[in-house]
């Protein structure tokens, strides 16, 4: 008889592998997001400062315009 591994009863050393690979898979996703709403925040930074009109960025961005004066207003 044959055996396969999902036929075996889950270890602790598989189960902790698994919960590893979880945290790293979910601590990435995370990590992502936070970079991308960075970058985002230091182009729309970039073009306030080039003299952008809001109404444009918030058009280009696809981000409400309440949320492009928030980051104009903490510029100041």
């Amino acid at each position: 008889m044959h055996l396969f591994k999902e036929d075996l009863p889950p270890t602790l050393a598989g189960v902790l592998e698994l919960v590893r690979r979880e945290g790293f898979e979910q601590g990435f996703k995370e990590g992502f997001k936070q970079g991308f709403e960075q970058g985002r925040k230091q182009i729309i930074t970039g073009l306030i400062e080039t003299g952008a009109d809001d109404e444009w960025i918030a058009k280009v961005s696809k981000l409400p315009i309440t949320k492009i004066k928030e980051i104009r207003k903490e510029l100041k």
